[in-house]
């Protein structure tokens, strides 16, 4: 009985760790598609004791691309090669423990933009699925910012 327990264990982990590994390998997902490129998505972090995957499906509801004429026009400045976006989200496990989501663009191997926050008081509590309008707002605030500096002729990559 023990030996069938172990047995069993043992091929969870496995599972576990194979498909980790292949998802590992599949590499960045690509989001915000236009014309002109899209954007590779990295997602980092862990919530509170929940599987990656929630995590970063979590991640790719709540993100949100450029829009309006001023942020579009920032978008098309970096957008060949297709820019990497890499958002970190970080609760530690413990009901209404602080946690904080990063949210940083690179384009051409160079940082241009990035942003940071506290999670929400909801999102401390919740699933990870309660983060998405955290990192929504978070993407929006980079956006905006990205544009008006840009508007204001600063540098895209600074």
């Amino acid at each position: 009985m023990r030996r069938m327990l172990l047995a069993c264990l043992y091929a969870a982990c496995h599972v576990v760790l194979t498909t980790q590994a292949a998802r590992a390998e599949s590499g960045p997902e690509s989001i915000c598609a236009t014309d002109r490129g899209g954007i590779r998505l990295h997602v980092d972090g862990m919530y509170g004791g929940y599987p990656h995957s929630v995590l970063h499906e979590a991640v790719v509801r709540g993100v949100s691309c450029p829009s309006g004429a001023a942020q579009l026009h920032a978008f098309s400045l970096i957008a060949d090669p297709s820019p990497h976006l890499r958002i970190s989200v970080t609760r530690p496990i413990g009901q209404g423990q602080q946690g904080a989501i990063s949210t940083r663009l690179f384009s051409k191997g160079h940082f241009v933009i990035g942003e940071r926050m506290s999670l929400s008081p909801l999102a401390r509590s919740q699933s990870p699925f309660s983060v998405t309008s955290d990192i929504n707002l978070t993407m929006a605030r980079l956006w905006e910012d990205l544009a008006a500096r840009i508007g204001h002729g600063g540098p895209v990559i600074p």
